[in-house]
């Protein structure tokens, strides 16, 4: 049975929340992308309570309810989701005796239904992500692994929603009950920019060096299984065998295993104490004296230990521990919500990559890809890549980037990018057809998309030799590596036509460049440029130097390497790269 959070924890949440009655632009997304990948008529996000059903994500829905965004539960087929808490499929609902009578069916229409739970931050079921169609439909198992993989995208949309409320109140209430300690105050700040896991483990050592002066800090997590913790950071370990120590059962004799069975925290003045009641610990190069180990917990939910120390013995009064206490909650909390944003990222990572489609390999060229999102929050974002053997046997190639590193760019972008390759197959002409037809569509179906693109075909001309046709809507030149002769980017700046979104009756050209066997061509998007404070050109030229010293790799290494060479870290952009290597036909002479 789905659980609640105790009052005893401080922050009981409501037994319910104003629905709201509006559209929700997130939970609209989520309905545009299940429509677009299952085509399917009406997509809705229903939230229930008290008898009513709201509708914050809407595709397809007739205007009479879109301008309400509410229905009777009558008239709701996920009113069975929620009540039976599993996901609802029928190809004809007429055809069910539960359903035939419902509203839906009746009055409305609905014949075939698809329809996934949506769960709160208590693991409540609250609504549904569904499929709606006014005839019969079988739905595939591609079509119910996209709407299960949404309704959790779904769930987390609105479990970080409660979190983010928690926090607040927590935040509030930390701040009246701890008015005269600089400490809470502190606390009240510090993890909201912790968006990871590691984030979360720095900042609980941050505040607590600053505020309680220990001296070293570490946080253990709870693993997947349940049944073991580990340690995100070693750093209060030391000697030469400090793995060992990363990762203990619950079922050890450990302080931080006692702690996590028994969610009681511990506290030693100094090292004696603790090797009495724990002489395993004894083996440890051992830092400091005094030691406080701390349960994480969140909503009755065990997430981690969090154990400080000090260098000096410590005395630990009652005050004291409260104010260890409060930083362990707020860890907890934090610790938590990063753990909701990685499963949030995940979902989000899995729906971009089923849109980034394998390349093709024909047998006269070699190609590789690699994609880097930006940022620390959805980790998707609107840069794309694609190739597509046309029915000529020419090959078009394309990279493009839409303004946005969110899961609203992700959408935008599969937009944009089955759109180009589906223009480049019906009418396999020049590409600069397929960005002016693009540009227009941009337009004329209301997508109105600010976007950059390159897009190019590749004919086999006979004997060794190839054609590229490229045309470029404000993207960055591509780049050729040529052996023996180096790299070189192709075009000039005036090759660079207006970027997509813009002006639709603007022309657009077309470039030619006769390729060889060895030949590779790299299409890149600016993240693998641009820096902040270096001029454009000079990030180009490092471009350009860096692939005539790897191109001798084969394309899938150097996408790799060029993305390790030119972008560390955390990129400030998304990243696309693709590479296309002209090789020997079979039976071909490589001269």
């Amino acid at each position: 049975m789905p659980t609640t959070p105790r009052a005893a924890e401080g922050l009981p949440l409501p037994a319910a929340r104003p629905l709201p009655r509006v559209a929700d632009e997130a939970f609209e997304r989520f309905c545009r992308l299940a429509q677009r990948q299952l085509g399917a008529s009406v997509v809705l996000v229903s939230l229930t309570a008290d008898g009513e059903q709201v509708i914050p994500g809407a595709v397809g829905l007739p205007p009479e309810f879109d301008a309400t965004r509410q229905l009777p539960l009558t008239a709701a087929l996920c009113q069975h989701v929620v009540a039976d808490g599993v996901p609802l499929v029928v190809p004809d609902a007429r055809l069910d005796p539960r359903l035939h009578d419902n509203g839906a069916v009746r009055e409305l229409g609905v014949v075939a239904y698809a329809g996934f739970p949506i769960v709160d931050e208590r693991d409540e079921v609250v609504g549904s992500l569904c499929a709606l169609e006014l005839a019969p439909r079988d739905w595939s198992e591609d079509d119910l692994a996209v709407l299960l993989d949404l309704a959790a995208a779904c769930s987390s949309e609105l479990r970080l929603r409660g979190e983010r409320e928690r926090a607040r109140r927590a935040q509030q209430q930390a701040t009246r009950s701890y008015r005269q300690s600089g400490l809470l105050l502190l606390l009240s700040d510090a993890f909201q920019d912790a968006l990871t896991v590691p984030d979360v483990a720095r900042t609980a050592a941050r505040v607590a060096a600053t505020g309680l002066g220990t001296s070293f800090t570490g946080l253990a997590a709870l693993d997947e299984d349940g049944r073991s913790l580990s340690y995100v950071s070693m750093a209060s370990f030391v000697g030469d065998d400090v793995e060992r120590w990363r990762r203990t059962r619950l079922t050890d004799d450990r302080p931080v295993a006692h702690v996590a069975r028994t969610r009681k925290p511990l506290f030693y003045e100094d090292r004696e104490a603790l090797f009495a009641d724990f002489p395993v610990v004894k083996e440890m190069e051992f830092l400091g004296e005094a030691r406080a180990f701390l349960p994480l917990v969140s909503r009755q939910r065990l997430i981690g230990v969090l154990g400080i120390g000090w260098q000096q013995r410590r005395t630990f009064h009652d005050d004291n521990r409260a104010v260890k206490t409060a930083l362990a909650a707020y860890t907890a909390q934090a610790l938590e919500r990063a753990q909701l944003l990685e499963e949030r990222r995940h979902v989000a990572r899995t729906l971009q990559d089923a849109m980034l489609t394998a390349l093709p390999q024909p047998d006269h060229l070699a190609m590789a890809a690699h994609y880097l999102p930006a940022g620390r929050a959805d980790r998707v974002g609107g840069d794309w890549y694609d190739a597509v053997v046309l029915p000529t046997g020419s090959v078009a190639v394309m990279v493009g980037d839409v303004t946005g590193h969110d899961m609203d760019a992700a959408a935008r972008m599969g937009q944009l990018r089955s759109t180009l390759r589906a223009f480049a197959w019906d009418h396999p002409d020049l590409p600069s057809t397929w960005l002016a037809r693009l540009d227009q569509a941009n337009r004329g179906l209301g997508l109105d998309t600010i976007a950059t693109a390159l897009t190019g075909r590749i004919d086999t001309l006979g004997e060794g030799r190839y054609r590229l046709h490229w045309s470029s809507a404000g993207h960055p030149p591509p780049v050729l590596v040529r052996p023996g002769e180096g790299a070189r980017a192709l075009g000039r700046r005036s090759a660079n036509d207006l970027l997509l979104g813009v002006d639709p009756q603007r022309a657009r050209h077309d470039h030619t460049f006769d390729m060889q066997v060895g030949d590779t061509l790299l299409l890149h998007t600016d993240g693998l440029v641009e820096r902040r404070g270096r001029p454009l050109q000079e990030s180009l030229d490092l471009l350009i130097a860096t692939a005539s010293q790897l191109g001798y790799l084969s394309p899938d290494k150097l996408v790799r390497a060029l993305t390790d060479a030119l972008v560390s870290g955390h990129p400030s952009d998304d990243t696309a790269l693709l590479a296309v290597q002209v090789r020997p036909c079979p039976g071909q002479v490589d001269l």
